[in-house]
Protein backbone atom coordinates (compact mmCIF):
# COMPACT_ATOMS: atom_id res chain seq x y z
CA UNK A 1 0.00 0.00 0.00
CA UNK A 2 2.94 2.17 0.93
CA UNK A 3 4.55 1.81 -2.48
CA UNK A 4 0.99 2.05 -4.33
CA UNK A 5 0.52 5.50 -2.67
CA UNK A 6 3.81 6.75 -3.54
CA UNK A 7 3.42 6.32 -7.23
CA UNK A 8 -0.08 7.22 -7.34
CA UNK A 9 -1.26 8.65 -10.46
CA UNK A 10 -0.22 12.68 -10.98
CA UNK A 11 -2.72 14.72 -9.29
CA UNK A 12 -3.58 18.64 -10.75
CA UNK A 13 -0.30 20.60 -9.97
CA UNK A 14 -0.18 24.03 -8.68
CA UNK A 15 0.70 26.56 -10.97
CA UNK A 16 4.05 27.92 -11.48
CA UNK A 17 4.73 31.82 -12.30
CA UNK A 18 3.41 32.41 -15.98
CA UNK A 19 6.83 32.86 -18.26
CA UNK A 20 6.23 35.39 -20.56
CA UNK A 21 6.26 32.82 -23.59
CA UNK A 22 5.65 29.15 -22.35
CA UNK A 23 8.39 26.56 -23.00
CA UNK A 24 7.98 23.47 -24.88
CA UNK A 25 8.33 20.58 -23.56
CA UNK A 26 8.94 16.78 -24.48
CA UNK A 27 6.03 15.57 -22.65
CA UNK A 28 3.61 15.27 -25.17
CA UNK A 29 5.04 12.66 -26.99
CA UNK A 30 7.62 10.98 -24.20
CA UNK A 31 7.00 7.47 -23.46
CA UNK A 32 6.74 6.53 -20.10
CA UNK A 33 10.19 4.52 -20.00
CA UNK A 34 11.85 7.68 -20.03
CA UNK A 35 10.37 9.24 -16.93
CA UNK A 36 12.41 8.75 -14.09
CA UNK A 37 9.97 8.22 -10.36
CA UNK A 38 12.73 9.93 -8.19
CA UNK A 39 11.20 9.40 -4.38
CA UNK A 40 11.57 12.33 -1.42
CA UNK A 41 10.61 12.79 1.96
CA UNK A 42 10.38 16.14 2.11
CA UNK A 43 8.77 18.26 -0.41
CA UNK A 44 9.72 22.03 1.56
CA UNK A 45 10.79 25.42 1.30
CA UNK A 46 10.42 27.53 -1.45
CA UNK A 47 13.23 27.31 -4.85
CA UNK A 48 15.57 30.54 -4.65
CA UNK A 49 18.77 29.04 -3.61
CA UNK A 50 20.66 31.99 -2.66
CA UNK A 51 18.35 32.32 0.99
CA UNK A 52 18.79 30.86 3.95
CA UNK A 53 14.94 30.73 4.09
CA UNK A 54 15.26 28.22 0.93
CA UNK A 55 18.49 26.77 1.85
CA UNK A 56 17.01 22.67 1.86
CA UNK A 57 18.41 19.82 0.15
CA UNK A 58 15.88 19.80 -2.68
CA UNK A 59 16.01 23.45 -3.87
CA UNK A 60 19.84 22.88 -3.98
CA UNK A 61 19.40 19.89 -5.86
CA UNK A 62 17.21 21.23 -8.61
CA UNK A 63 18.96 24.78 -8.72
CA UNK A 64 21.41 22.95 -10.99
CA UNK A 65 19.40 21.52 -13.27
CA UNK A 66 16.98 24.90 -13.95
CA UNK A 67 19.18 27.85 -12.87
CA UNK A 68 22.73 28.66 -15.19
CA UNK A 69 25.99 28.91 -13.37
CA UNK A 70 29.31 30.84 -14.68
CA UNK A 71 31.62 28.17 -13.03
CA UNK A 72 30.99 24.77 -11.06
CA UNK A 73 33.22 23.35 -8.43
CA UNK A 74 34.99 20.11 -8.73
CA UNK A 75 35.43 17.75 -5.92
CA UNK A 76 39.18 18.77 -5.26
CA UNK A 77 37.42 22.36 -4.64
CA UNK A 78 38.60 24.31 -8.09
CA UNK A 79 36.21 26.38 -9.64
CA UNK A 80 36.17 25.93 -13.70
CA UNK A 81 34.13 27.60 -16.69
CA UNK A 82 30.61 26.15 -17.38
CA UNK A 83 31.09 26.36 -21.29
CA UNK A 84 27.51 25.74 -21.98
CA UNK A 85 26.72 29.43 -20.50
CA UNK A 86 30.22 31.48 -21.05
CA UNK A 87 32.45 31.76 -23.72
CA UNK A 88 34.69 33.16 -21.48
CA UNK A 89 35.47 34.92 -18.37
CA UNK A 90 39.12 36.41 -17.14
CA UNK A 91 40.41 39.68 -15.48
CA UNK A 92 40.66 42.06 -17.91
CA UNK A 93 41.99 45.06 -15.48
CA UNK A 94 43.36 45.43 -12.36
CA UNK A 95 42.70 48.96 -11.51
CA UNK A 96 40.04 48.65 -11.16
CA UNK A 97 40.00 45.12 -10.74
CA UNK A 98 37.46 43.81 -13.31
CA UNK A 99 36.18 40.51 -14.44
CA UNK A 100 34.82 40.22 -17.89
CA UNK A 101 32.17 37.72 -18.86
CA UNK A 102 31.50 36.80 -22.48
CA UNK A 103 27.91 35.07 -23.01
CA UNK A 104 27.30 32.10 -25.29
CA UNK A 105 25.12 34.06 -28.31
CA UNK A 106 22.92 30.80 -28.07
CA UNK A 107 21.92 31.26 -24.29
CA UNK A 108 18.64 31.66 -23.71
CA UNK A 109 15.89 31.16 -21.02
CA UNK A 110 13.12 28.53 -21.81
CA UNK A 111 10.65 31.63 -22.44
CA UNK A 112 13.19 32.41 -25.20
CA UNK A 113 14.62 35.31 -23.64
CA UNK A 114 18.41 35.49 -23.80
CA UNK A 115 20.92 35.23 -20.82
CA UNK A 116 22.26 38.38 -20.47
CA UNK A 117 24.04 41.07 -18.34
CA UNK A 118 20.51 42.33 -16.58
CA UNK A 119 20.55 38.54 -14.95
CA UNK A 120 24.23 39.12 -13.49
CA UNK A 121 23.45 42.75 -12.17
CA UNK A 122 20.48 41.58 -10.85
CA UNK A 123 21.66 38.63 -8.62
CA UNK A 124 24.59 41.00 -7.47
CA UNK A 125 21.95 43.80 -6.97
CA UNK A 126 19.85 41.08 -4.62
CA UNK A 127 22.81 39.66 -2.84
CA UNK A 128 24.39 42.73 -1.36
CA UNK A 129 20.95 44.29 -0.19
CA UNK A 130 18.86 41.49 0.90
CA UNK A 131 19.04 40.36 4.59
CA UNK A 132 19.28 36.47 4.94
CA UNK A 133 21.09 35.58 1.95
CA UNK A 134 23.94 32.90 1.29
CA UNK A 135 27.48 33.62 1.25
CA UNK A 136 26.94 37.96 0.39
CA UNK A 137 30.40 39.40 0.72
CA UNK A 138 31.80 38.52 -2.44
CA UNK A 139 29.01 40.62 -4.12
CA UNK A 140 29.48 43.71 -1.54
CA UNK A 141 32.69 44.04 -3.18
CA UNK A 142 31.00 44.94 -6.66
CA UNK A 143 30.67 48.25 -7.16
CA UNK A 144 29.17 48.00 -10.63
CA UNK A 145 27.87 45.91 -13.40
CA UNK A 146 28.49 47.05 -17.08
CA UNK A 147 26.09 45.13 -20.20
CA UNK A 148 27.96 45.82 -23.02
CA UNK A 149 27.86 43.72 -27.06
CA UNK A 150 23.70 43.92 -26.32
CA UNK A 151 24.11 42.20 -22.87
CA UNK A 152 25.94 39.37 -24.34
CA UNK A 153 29.21 40.60 -22.70
CA UNK A 154 29.44 41.68 -19.18
CA UNK A 155 31.88 44.00 -17.11
CA UNK A 156 32.00 43.25 -13.44
CA UNK A 157 33.78 46.14 -11.70
CA UNK A 158 35.20 45.37 -7.87
CA UNK A 159 36.11 48.12 -5.53
CA UNK A 160 39.13 45.84 -4.19
CA UNK A 161 40.62 42.42 -5.93
CA UNK A 162 38.80 39.35 -5.29
CA UNK A 163 40.45 36.31 -5.57
CA UNK A 164 37.25 34.27 -5.11
CA UNK A 165 35.39 35.67 -8.17
CA UNK A 166 34.88 32.54 -9.66
CA UNK A 167 32.55 31.84 -6.92
CA UNK A 168 29.97 34.34 -8.10
CA UNK A 169 27.12 34.04 -10.19
CA UNK A 170 26.41 30.45 -9.40
CA UNK A 171 23.01 29.94 -10.44
CA UNK A 172 21.56 32.99 -12.17
CA UNK A 173 17.93 33.93 -12.03
CA UNK A 174 16.23 35.25 -14.68
CA UNK A 175 15.65 39.29 -13.89
CA UNK A 176 13.00 39.73 -16.23
CA UNK A 177 10.38 38.05 -14.45
CA UNK A 178 11.49 38.42 -10.82
CA UNK A 179 12.46 41.72 -11.33
CA UNK A 180 8.42 43.13 -10.95
CA UNK A 181 7.63 39.87 -9.20
CA UNK A 182 4.79 40.05 -6.45
CA UNK A 183 6.08 39.22 -3.56
CA UNK A 184 9.70 40.48 -4.29
CA UNK A 185 13.26 38.44 -3.70
CA UNK A 186 12.14 36.31 -0.90
CA UNK A 187 8.88 35.22 -2.36
CA UNK A 188 9.03 34.96 -5.93
CA UNK A 189 10.31 31.30 -5.94
CA UNK A 190 8.27 29.94 -3.39
CA UNK A 191 5.82 28.22 -6.07
CA UNK A 192 8.47 27.15 -8.19
CA UNK A 193 10.93 28.38 -10.41
CA UNK A 194 9.09 29.90 -14.03
CA UNK A 195 11.87 29.18 -16.77
CA UNK A 196 14.71 27.40 -17.01
CA UNK A 197 18.11 27.92 -18.00
CA UNK A 198 19.47 24.59 -17.55
CA UNK A 199 18.78 20.86 -19.37
CA UNK A 200 15.78 20.73 -17.49
CA UNK A 201 12.31 22.74 -16.73
CA UNK A 202 9.91 22.85 -13.59
CA UNK A 203 6.26 22.15 -14.84
CA UNK A 204 4.66 21.62 -11.64
CA UNK A 205 5.02 21.74 -8.12
CA UNK A 206 1.57 20.29 -5.57
CA UNK A 207 2.84 20.13 -2.34
CA UNK A 208 -0.65 19.10 -1.00
CA UNK A 209 0.13 15.99 -2.82
CA UNK A 210 3.90 16.01 -2.57
CA UNK A 211 4.80 15.97 -5.62
CA UNK A 212 7.06 17.91 -8.17
CA UNK A 213 7.95 17.22 -12.51
CA UNK A 214 10.97 18.30 -14.09
CA UNK A 215 11.12 18.04 -17.97
CA UNK A 216 13.78 18.05 -20.41
CA UNK A 217 13.98 21.66 -21.72
CA UNK A 218 13.44 21.33 -25.80
CA UNK A 219 15.09 24.68 -25.60
CA UNK A 220 18.02 24.38 -24.05
CA UNK A 221 21.01 24.94 -26.09
CA UNK A 222 23.90 22.44 -24.69
CA UNK A 223 23.69 18.56 -25.08
CA UNK A 224 20.14 17.44 -24.08
CA UNK A 225 19.28 15.19 -21.12
CA UNK A 226 18.68 12.11 -21.70
CA UNK A 227 15.61 11.05 -19.67
CA UNK A 228 12.14 13.00 -20.67
CA UNK A 229 11.12 13.42 -17.22
CA UNK A 230 11.64 13.58 -13.25
CA UNK A 231 9.26 13.12 -11.19
CA UNK A 232 9.61 13.55 -7.67
CA UNK A 233 7.34 12.09 -5.33
CA UNK A 234 7.35 12.66 -1.83
CA UNK A 235 6.55 9.74 0.50
CA UNK A 236 7.32 8.02 3.95
CA UNK A 237 10.99 6.50 4.50
CA UNK A 238 9.26 2.99 4.46
CA UNK A 239 7.17 3.78 1.07
CA UNK A 240 10.30 5.30 -0.45
CA UNK A 241 12.50 2.08 0.41
CA UNK A 242 9.88 -0.26 -0.45
CA UNK A 243 8.85 1.27 -4.26
CA UNK A 244 12.75 1.76 -5.04
CA UNK A 245 12.58 -1.91 -3.89
CA UNK A 246 9.40 -3.11 -6.07
CA UNK A 247 10.85 -0.59 -8.74
CA UNK A 248 8.25 2.07 -8.54
CA UNK A 249 10.92 4.24 -8.17
CA UNK A 250 14.37 4.15 -9.83
CA UNK A 251 15.96 6.55 -7.66
CA UNK A 252 15.35 8.67 -3.75
CA UNK A 253 16.92 11.30 -1.90
CA UNK A 254 16.96 10.98 1.89
CA UNK A 255 17.39 14.38 3.00
CA UNK A 256 17.82 13.38 6.63
CA UNK A 257 18.69 9.73 7.08
CA UNK A 258 19.08 7.99 10.39
CA UNK A 259 19.41 4.54 11.71
CA UNK A 260 15.80 3.89 11.16
CA UNK A 261 16.74 4.74 7.12
CA UNK A 262 19.84 2.21 7.00
CA UNK A 263 17.82 -0.51 8.54
CA UNK A 264 15.37 -0.10 5.81
CA UNK A 265 17.47 -0.19 3.33
CA UNK A 266 19.25 -3.02 4.68
CA UNK A 267 15.60 -5.05 4.51
CA UNK A 268 14.84 -4.46 0.81
CA UNK A 269 18.00 -6.21 0.33
CA UNK A 270 20.52 -6.26 -2.88
CA UNK A 271 19.62 -4.46 -5.68
CA UNK A 272 20.09 -0.65 -4.63
CA UNK A 273 22.98 1.88 -4.23
CA UNK A 274 23.91 4.09 -1.45
CA UNK A 275 25.97 7.29 -1.47
CA UNK A 276 26.49 9.82 0.77
CA UNK A 277 25.85 13.43 -0.40
CA UNK A 278 27.22 15.91 2.55
CA UNK A 279 25.35 19.34 1.96
CA UNK A 280 26.91 22.59 1.82
CA UNK A 281 25.79 23.85 5.41
CA UNK A 282 26.91 23.00 8.58
CA UNK A 283 24.18 23.07 11.74
CA UNK A 284 25.26 25.25 14.07
CA UNK A 285 24.03 27.08 17.17
CA UNK A 286 24.16 30.63 16.93
CA UNK A 287 24.43 32.67 20.22
CA UNK A 288 23.46 36.31 18.82
CA UNK A 289 25.96 39.70 20.24
CA UNK A 290 22.83 41.23 19.22
CA UNK A 291 20.50 40.32 21.29
CA UNK A 292 20.77 42.95 25.08
CA UNK A 293 21.43 39.37 27.10
CA UNK A 294 24.47 38.22 25.11
CA UNK A 295 26.29 41.04 23.98
CA UNK A 296 27.78 40.67 27.41
CA UNK A 297 30.84 37.96 26.74
CA UNK A 298 30.31 36.36 30.00
CA UNK A 299 27.47 36.18 30.21
CA UNK A 300 27.56 34.74 26.11
CA UNK A 301 30.11 32.09 27.20
CA UNK A 302 28.52 30.93 30.08
CA UNK A 303 25.47 29.92 28.38
CA UNK A 304 28.05 28.19 26.11
CA UNK A 305 29.21 26.19 28.80
CA UNK A 306 25.50 25.23 30.11
CA UNK A 307 24.87 23.34 26.65
CA UNK A 308 26.03 19.58 25.92
CA UNK A 309 27.25 20.20 22.49
CA UNK A 310 28.37 16.24 22.23
CA UNK A 311 24.57 15.14 22.92
CA UNK A 312 23.06 18.50 20.32
CA UNK A 313 25.36 16.49 17.89
CA UNK A 314 23.89 13.05 18.67
CA UNK A 315 20.19 14.64 18.96
CA UNK A 316 21.09 15.85 15.09
CA UNK A 317 22.72 13.16 13.60
CA UNK A 318 20.19 10.68 14.82
CA UNK A 319 22.91 7.65 14.55
CA UNK A 320 22.89 8.13 10.03
CA UNK A 321 25.96 9.35 7.51
CA UNK A 322 26.57 12.83 9.17
CA UNK A 323 27.62 11.62 12.64
CA UNK A 324 31.18 11.02 11.00
CA UNK A 325 30.56 14.88 9.72
CA UNK A 326 31.54 16.38 13.08
CA UNK A 327 32.28 19.96 12.57
CA UNK A 328 35.30 21.50 14.56
CA UNK A 329 35.99 24.61 12.96
CA UNK A 330 33.99 27.85 12.85
CA UNK A 331 33.85 28.27 8.69
CA UNK A 332 35.32 25.25 7.03
CA UNK A 333 33.13 21.91 6.27
CA UNK A 334 34.37 18.48 7.14
CA UNK A 335 33.71 17.34 3.78
CA UNK A 336 35.91 20.53 2.38
CA UNK A 337 39.39 19.09 1.11
CA UNK A 338 41.19 21.95 3.23
CA UNK A 339 39.53 20.97 6.17
CA UNK A 340 40.76 20.40 9.96
CA UNK A 341 39.89 20.64 12.93
CA UNK A 342 40.27 23.87 14.95
CA UNK A 343 38.29 23.69 17.77
CA UNK A 344 39.90 23.88 21.37
CA UNK A 345 40.58 20.40 22.60
CA UNK A 346 38.83 20.84 26.22
CA UNK A 347 36.61 23.55 27.56
CA UNK A 348 33.84 25.81 26.21
CA UNK A 349 31.99 25.11 24.28
CA UNK A 350 33.33 21.12 23.44
CA UNK A 351 32.07 20.21 26.68
CA UNK A 352 29.25 21.50 29.36
CA UNK A 353 31.02 23.28 32.52
CA UNK A 354 28.64 23.81 34.92
CA UNK A 355 31.44 25.30 37.19
CA UNK A 356 32.42 27.88 34.19
CA UNK A 357 28.69 28.93 34.24
CA UNK A 358 27.97 29.69 37.53
CA UNK A 359 31.39 31.47 38.06
CA UNK A 360 30.60 33.63 34.93
CA UNK A 361 26.84 34.55 35.93
CA UNK A 362 27.77 35.16 39.13
CA UNK A 363 30.69 38.09 37.63
CA UNK A 364 28.15 39.39 35.58
CA UNK A 365 26.01 40.23 38.56
CA UNK A 366 23.61 36.88 38.42
CA UNK A 367 22.37 35.30 41.28
CA UNK A 368 20.85 31.82 41.55
CA UNK A 369 17.31 31.67 42.96
CA UNK A 370 15.01 29.46 43.95
CA UNK A 371 14.66 27.73 40.13
CA UNK A 372 16.39 30.05 38.07
CA UNK A 373 19.08 32.71 37.88
CA UNK A 374 18.15 36.31 38.32
CA UNK A 375 19.69 39.74 38.17
CA UNK A 376 17.95 43.02 40.36
CA UNK A 377 14.48 40.63 40.24
CA UNK A 378 14.51 39.73 37.01
CA UNK A 379 15.16 36.32 35.07
CA UNK A 380 17.83 35.32 33.09
CA UNK A 381 15.58 34.47 29.88
CA UNK A 382 16.57 33.93 27.09
CA UNK A 383 14.73 33.06 23.46
CA UNK A 384 15.81 30.12 21.32
CA UNK A 385 14.31 30.00 18.21
CA UNK A 386 14.78 28.08 14.93
CA UNK A 387 12.66 28.01 10.91
CA UNK A 388 9.85 25.84 11.17
CA UNK A 389 9.44 22.44 9.35
CA UNK A 390 13.36 22.75 8.59
CA UNK A 391 14.11 19.75 11.02
CA UNK A 392 16.88 18.99 12.60
CA UNK A 393 16.89 22.65 13.74
CA UNK A 394 13.52 22.54 15.49
CA UNK A 395 14.40 19.95 17.35
CA UNK A 396 17.83 20.70 18.45
CA UNK A 397 16.48 24.06 19.42
CA UNK A 398 14.08 21.96 21.86
CA UNK A 399 17.10 20.20 23.15
CA UNK A 400 19.03 23.35 23.65
CA UNK A 401 16.10 24.75 25.75
CA UNK A 402 15.95 21.97 27.74
CA UNK A 403 19.74 21.92 28.78
CA UNK A 404 19.47 25.27 29.53
CA UNK A 405 15.80 25.05 31.94
CA UNK A 406 17.94 22.21 33.63
CA UNK A 407 20.90 24.73 34.27
CA UNK A 408 18.71 27.54 35.88
CA UNK A 409 18.02 29.59 32.53
CA UNK A 410 14.77 30.14 31.90
CA UNK A 411 14.63 29.58 27.99
CA UNK A 412 11.77 29.43 25.59
CA UNK A 413 11.77 27.76 22.12
CA UNK A 414 10.22 29.88 18.97
CA UNK A 415 9.52 27.80 15.63
CA UNK A 416 9.24 30.90 12.92
CA UNK A 417 8.41 30.72 9.48
CA UNK A 418 11.85 30.38 7.71
CA UNK A 419 11.24 33.92 5.46
CA UNK A 420 10.21 35.84 8.63
CA UNK A 421 13.23 33.62 10.63
CA UNK A 422 16.16 35.37 8.32
CA UNK A 423 14.72 38.68 6.75
CA UNK A 424 12.98 39.86 9.86
CA UNK A 425 13.77 38.98 12.82
CA UNK A 426 17.77 38.45 11.95
CA UNK A 427 17.50 41.38 9.97
CA UNK A 428 19.01 44.80 9.75
CA UNK A 429 17.04 46.12 12.60
CA UNK A 430 20.22 46.57 14.62
CA UNK A 431 22.82 48.87 14.26
CA UNK A 432 26.84 48.36 14.79
CA UNK A 433 28.46 49.44 18.45
CA UNK A 434 31.53 50.93 17.84
CA UNK A 435 33.89 49.03 20.12
CA UNK A 436 33.01 45.36 19.05
CA UNK A 437 29.88 43.52 18.45
CA UNK A 438 26.65 44.87 17.27
CA UNK A 439 23.93 45.75 19.57
CA UNK A 440 19.96 45.46 19.10
CA UNK A 441 16.91 47.59 19.31
CA UNK A 442 14.61 45.59 20.53
CA UNK A 443 14.39 43.45 23.45
CA UNK A 444 14.62 40.20 24.24
CA UNK A 445 11.39 37.82 23.92
CA UNK A 446 8.99 41.11 23.07
CA UNK A 447 6.05 40.20 20.67
CA UNK A 448 4.93 36.76 19.41
CA UNK A 449 7.36 34.58 17.39
CA UNK A 450 4.55 34.89 14.14
CA UNK A 451 4.30 38.93 14.58
CA UNK A 452 3.89 41.06 11.36
CA UNK A 453 7.24 42.53 10.78
CA UNK A 454 8.22 46.36 12.68
CA UNK A 455 7.47 48.07 9.75
CA UNK A 456 4.21 47.29 9.00
CA UNK A 457 2.32 47.93 12.78
CA UNK A 458 4.99 50.31 14.54
CA UNK A 459 5.95 47.36 17.12
CA UNK A 460 9.19 46.31 18.29
CA UNK A 461 10.84 43.66 16.40
CA UNK A 462 10.83 40.68 18.38
CA UNK A 463 14.39 39.08 19.57
CA UNK A 464 16.02 36.19 19.14
CA UNK A 465 18.63 35.54 21.71
CA UNK A 466 19.87 32.09 20.40
CA UNK A 467 19.03 30.74 16.91
CA UNK A 468 19.75 26.93 15.83
CA UNK A 469 19.77 27.48 12.05
CA UNK A 470 21.86 26.10 8.66
CA UNK A 471 24.93 28.06 8.27
CA UNK A 472 26.72 28.10 4.45
CA UNK A 473 29.64 26.14 4.11
CA UNK A 474 32.05 24.20 1.85
CA UNK A 475 32.49 27.32 -0.63
CA UNK A 476 34.78 30.04 -1.28
CA UNK A 477 36.16 29.97 2.64
CA UNK A 478 36.85 33.65 3.28
CA UNK A 479 33.35 34.65 1.66
CA UNK A 480 31.74 32.47 4.24
CA UNK A 481 33.92 33.60 6.62
CA UNK A 482 33.44 37.41 5.66
CA UNK A 483 29.80 36.62 5.15
CA UNK A 484 29.08 34.99 8.65
CA UNK A 485 30.94 36.53 10.85
CA UNK A 486 32.30 40.01 9.02
CA UNK A 487 31.07 43.61 8.98
CA UNK A 488 29.33 44.97 6.22
CA UNK A 489 31.39 46.29 3.53
CA UNK A 490 31.86 49.75 2.80
CA UNK A 491 30.58 50.09 -0.32
CA UNK A 492 30.09 53.40 -2.47
CA UNK A 493 27.73 56.14 -1.60
CA UNK A 494 25.73 55.02 -4.67
CA UNK A 495 25.14 51.67 -3.43
CA UNK A 496 22.99 50.96 -0.03
CA UNK A 497 24.85 49.51 2.79
CA UNK A 498 24.73 45.85 3.11
CA UNK A 499 22.61 44.30 5.73
CA UNK A 500 24.39 42.96 8.49
CA UNK A 501 24.79 38.71 9.03
CA UNK A 502 22.65 36.77 11.10
CA UNK A 503 24.08 37.59 14.38
CA UNK A 504 25.02 40.92 13.80
CA UNK A 505 28.78 40.23 14.50
CA UNK A 506 30.83 43.34 13.73
CA UNK A 507 34.21 43.02 15.84
CA UNK A 508 36.66 45.65 14.53
CA UNK A 509 39.58 43.45 15.90
CA UNK A 510 39.06 40.82 13.65
CA UNK A 511 37.55 42.71 10.47
CA UNK A 512 40.96 43.87 8.74
CA UNK A 513 42.16 40.21 8.99
CA UNK A 514 38.57 39.22 7.46
CA UNK A 515 39.23 41.59 4.87
CA UNK A 516 42.73 40.68 4.52
CA UNK A 517 41.46 36.67 4.16
CA UNK A 518 38.56 37.88 1.50
CA UNK A 519 41.26 39.55 -0.84
CA UNK A 520 44.17 37.42 -0.58
CA UNK A 521 45.75 35.93 -3.78
CA UNK A 522 44.74 32.14 -2.95
CA UNK A 523 41.22 31.80 -4.30
CA UNK A 524 40.73 28.67 -2.28
CA UNK A 525 43.86 29.73 0.69
CA UNK A 526 43.29 28.60 4.36
CA UNK A 527 41.49 30.98 7.13
CA UNK A 528 43.87 32.05 9.48
CA UNK A 529 44.75 30.24 12.57
CA UNK A 530 44.36 33.40 14.95
CA UNK A 531 40.69 34.05 12.92
CA UNK A 532 39.55 30.66 14.15
CA UNK A 533 40.94 30.78 17.67
CA UNK A 534 39.66 34.26 17.65
CA UNK A 535 36.30 32.84 16.25
CA UNK A 536 36.09 30.13 19.42
CA UNK A 537 36.83 32.84 21.92
CA UNK A 538 34.10 34.56 21.31
CA UNK A 539 31.42 32.27 21.53
CA UNK A 540 29.28 33.51 18.98
CA UNK A 541 28.73 29.93 16.75
CA UNK A 542 29.02 26.94 18.12
CA UNK A 543 29.21 24.24 14.84
CA UNK A 544 27.64 20.82 15.17
CA UNK A 545 27.73 18.81 12.45
CA UNK A 546 27.69 19.18 8.25
CA UNK A 547 24.31 17.32 7.47
CA UNK A 548 24.57 14.83 4.83
CA UNK A 549 21.52 13.20 2.42
CA UNK A 550 21.83 9.83 1.62
CA UNK A 551 21.18 9.36 -2.54
CA UNK A 552 19.99 5.52 -3.38
CA UNK A 553 19.30 4.31 -6.97
CA UNK A 554 18.31 1.06 -8.29
CA UNK A 555 19.85 -0.61 -10.92
CA UNK A 556 17.23 0.54 -13.61
CA UNK A 557 19.62 4.40 -13.32
CA UNK A 558 22.70 4.81 -15.15
CA UNK A 559 25.00 7.33 -15.21
CA UNK A 560 24.45 8.71 -11.35
CA UNK A 561 27.45 10.45 -10.07
CA UNK A 562 26.29 13.03 -7.73
CA UNK A 563 28.65 16.33 -7.49
CA UNK A 564 30.55 17.89 -4.55
CA UNK A 565 28.14 19.57 -1.80
CA UNK A 566 27.94 23.30 -3.81
CA UNK A 567 26.63 21.13 -7.02
CA UNK A 568 24.43 18.90 -5.15
CA UNK A 569 23.05 15.25 -5.70
CA UNK A 570 21.52 15.63 -9.24
CA UNK A 571 24.86 16.91 -10.51
CA UNK A 572 24.79 15.22 -14.53
CA UNK A 573 20.77 14.08 -14.00
CA UNK A 574 21.09 15.39 -17.93
CA UNK A 575 23.10 12.00 -18.73
CA UNK A 576 20.81 9.83 -16.58
CA UNK A 577 19.70 6.82 -18.68
CA UNK A 578 17.55 4.37 -17.91
CA UNK A 579 17.94 0.63 -18.23
CA UNK A 580 16.51 -0.38 -21.68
Amino acid sequence: MAAAALVACTPRSADLVTPRRPATTSSAASPAGREVVFGIDRLIGGFNPHTLADLTPISEAVAGLLLPSAFHQTPAGQWVLDHTLLDSAEVTRTEPFTVTYRIRRNAQWSDITPIAAEDFSYLAEQMRSQPGVVDSAGYQLIDQVVSRDGGETVEVVFSRPYAGWRTLFHNLLPAHLLKDAPGGWSKALDAGVPVSGGPFAMTSVDRSRGEMVLERNDRYWATPAQVDRIRFRQGSQAALVDALHTGGAQAALFSRPDAITEALLRTAGLGLTAVVVPQPTLVSVLLRPASPVLSDQRVRTAVAAALDRPALIATGVASGPSATLRADSEVLAPSTPAYHATAPATGVPMRPDPATTRRLLTDAGYTRGQTVWERAGQPLRLVVAAPANREPYGTIAARVVDQLQTAGIDAELREVDADELFTTLLGPSASPARGGAAEVTAPAGAGSARSTPAAATNEITPGVDIVVAPQPAAGHPASELASWYGCPLVVPAKLAPAPPNPANLCDLTLQPVIERALTQNDPAGPIPSTVEAALWDLVVTIPLYQPASLLITSSQLLNVAPGTPREGPLEGAARWELRR
